[in-house]
């Protein structure tokens, strides 16, 4: 009788020891795929000008600025590796420039901009790249244009 009394009391805590090591890697999971708002692409000069907004819960670990023409041939890749950007929870106001003076990067091309977090998640979005503009009054007549 003790020898069952004791496998059950023995089978109770193996089973409350798995559900709590359950309960506490589900925890982990709630961490979403990184959230990025792509604002500006656009070509200024020499200069590509990125401006974006992303949220990281899992902090990121990563930023990758690929162009490419409509066909898919890549032109360019650009690692981010500026510390105010990496390591980050949620970057409100990510703004680079990348140097594409011997590049032959034009309006119409495609940039992928893909932020992959502490976690491995990893989120991309493109966004057809333009000229600058030259004042807020050509902006507006842009969008009434769209």
């Amino acid at each position: 009788m003790k020898k069952i009394i004791n496998m059950s009391l023995m089978m109770a805590l193996m089973t409350i020891f798995t559900l709590s090591f359950t309960a506490c890697g589900n925890d982990d999971d709630d961490t979403s795929a990184p959230q990025i708002t792509l604002h500006e692409a656009n070509i200024e000069g020499d200069i590509l000008c990125v401006q974006a907004d992303v949220i990281a819960q899992g902090r990121t670990a990563a930023i990758l600025l690929t162009v490419t023409n409509q066909e898919g041939k890549e032109k360019l890749t650009y690692s981010v590796t500026d510390s105010k950007y990496i390591g980050k929870l949620n970057l409100d106001g990510f703004h680079v420039h990348v140097d594409i003076a011997d590049k032959d990067i034009e309006e119409g091309d495609l940039l992928k901009l893909t932020v992959t977090d502490a976690e491995g998640q990893t989120t991309s979005v493109k966004k057809e790249i333009t000229a600058e503009e030259d004042d807020d009054d050509e902006a507006e007549e842009h969008h009434h244009d769209e």
